[in-house]
């Protein structure tokens, strides 16, 4: 029977990043706030699961944004929560066939490290990069009506004030390898395969797709790389617990199975046969699954928006725990592989250690492991159970050699819980349809402007997480929830 439940201020549908922080700040506001998730824990594509004494990351592994001036720092500070992070140097290791890059922290060692390994001047090329990262971090921080959806915010922007983030608008429009090329490094191939692996990590595309803006802001991150103790799961917990101390409410297991606008409020049914009203609704679910919960003018929205962001990639993904006392140079590494892996559209892929001492991970003497890459989630789709198991084995066995072949002392020791996952098991386990992971990709041909906004045509309704503005990655989110908590309240 269906139970309808108190009118509250604002539902939030969806306890990712994006989600949860729209609740905690709205809660801290004052506002009655009710979050409905799906699942039996917060943090979505950046969350953590365990098999008895060791704590897995289902996707996202690292932090970055925690500046005073970036997304998480401003969210934790409004909070008033301080997650245990730890800055790692080098932020990442890049292994190309046996040769080790080092990604330095600071930047003059790292552009050393560059022109050693790959060649040619990258003084400028690098120098410039990071302008414009730290001229964007500037421009997001004091322009909150991103993207523009009417007169008031456009008016905002031609604030005088602004005039000083003029040179950041070609960089929208311009692709990566614009830059690349005045710097005299387009006929480097090696260095230009080491850009692009790094970017489909960071804007989820290459160098000939991805816009300039958010190309030089994932190039920097690994200057400014958190790793979280016990797992990415660890600070949403603690912005779970801002949220409930707050008086917001959150109900675990209850997947929405229809929005409905009324005359003035929003009707969510979810599939346990609840019902629950509100004046504002914010979502913080994929566009794709939106057209099927949705009605009339707003699922025509919503399949518009699909049928134009009508590809995102789905992840592979293997954990287990090794035991291990092997020396790493930095919890973080990108590995080139010598052949392609069938079935996986990535010329790499990236592993995650859990540092020694992180007990809330792993036990002393072993340490859990993450590897993902990217795989096209059509190479999933009607295909068989047997096949789908065939294809996992296959690419499972050739990861874990790649694995072994750079980190010789993992060959004979114990691992446990090997666990694969492909686009259906994120699909299970996220409910994002097909499985897409990492949310829609940057590109010069789909404009980061014509992202769908935060705040739709709807009246009190609005979109958050990784395939609203601006888009994918853990910063991106909360910058999102920041910008519409900024629409709301204003």
């Amino acid at each position: 029977m269906n139970d309808t439940q108190s009118k509250y201020d604002f539902i939030v549908i969806g306890a990712g990043y994006g989600g949860l922080s729209t609740a905690a700040l709205l809660a801290k506001a004052g506002k009655e706030v009710l979050l409905l998730e799906s699942h039996v824990a917060v943090g979505g594509c950046a969350s953590s699961y365990k098999r008895k004494e060791f704590m897995f990351d289902v996707g996202a592994t690292t932090f970055s944004g925690v500046r005073s001036h970036q997304p998480l720092g401003r969210l934790f500070k409004e909070l008033q929560i301080n997650p245990r992070l730890e800055k790692v140097n080098p932020g990442m290791i890049i292994n190309i066939n046996g040769d080790e890059v080092i990604r330095h922290a600071e930047l003059n060692d790292w552009i050393e490290e560059s022109e050693n390994k790959f060649g040619g001047d990258q003084k400028s090329f690098w120098r410039e990069i990071h302008r414009i990262e730290e001229l964007g971090w500037d421009f997001v921080d004091k322009n909150r009506s991103l993207p523009p959806v009417n007169f008031m915010d456009y008016l905002r922007i031609a604030n005088p004030s602004n005039l000083k983030f003029s040179k950041l608008a070609p960089t929208i429009f311009k692709n990566f390898d614009s830059l690349v090329t005045k710097h005299g490094l387009q006929t480097n191939s090696k260095f230009k395969n080491f850009l692009d692996e790094q970017l489909l990590i960071t804007t989820q595309n290459v160098s000939s797709d991805a816009p300039l803006f958010t190309a030089a802001m994932g190039l920097a991150y690994p200057a400014e790389t958190y790793y979280p103790y016990g797992g990415m799961i660890n600070p949403a917990k603690l912005i779970l617990e801002s949220f409930r101390k707050n008086g917001g409410e959150i109900k675990f297991k209850h997947r929405v199975s229809s929005i409905v606008q009324k005359s003035d409020y929003y009707e969510i049914a979810t599939q346990n046969g609840k019902s629950f009203k509100t004046k504002h609704l914010i979502s913080n679910l994929p566009i794709w699954n939106m057209v099927s919960l949705t009605g009339g003018n707003i699922q025509k929205y919503f399949q518009k928006q699909s049928g134009y962001f009508d590809f995102a990639w789905g992840a592979f993904a293997i954990n287990f725990a090794i035991k291990t006392d092997e020396e790493i140079k930095s919890p973080y590494y990108q590995i080139h592989l010598k052949e392609r892996i069938p079935y996986l559209n990535s010329g790499s892929i990236f592993v995650s250690f859990s540092l020694p001492d992180d007990i809330e991970r792993a036990p002393e003497g072993w340490r859990t492991v993450t590897i993902s890459s990217h795989t096209d989630v059509r190479n999933w789709e009607n295909i068989s159970e047997v096949e789908r198991s065939q294809r996992k084995e296959l690419i499972c066995s050739k990861i874990l050699n790649e694995f072994d072949s750079i980190f010789p002392d993992s060959t004979n020791a114990e691992k446990m819980y090997v666990l694969p996952g492909s686009p259906d098991t994120f699909e299970f386990y996220t409910k994002r349809d097909r499985g897409f992971v990492g949310g829609i990709p940057h590109s010069i041909k789909k404009s980061l402007l014509r992202m769908p906004p935060n705040k739709t045509p709807f009246e009190n309704f609005y979109m958050v997480g990784d395939t609203a503005f601006p888009g994918q990655g853990t910063p991106a989110v909360v910058l999102g929830a920041l910008n519409t908590i900024e629409r709301i309240l204003d």
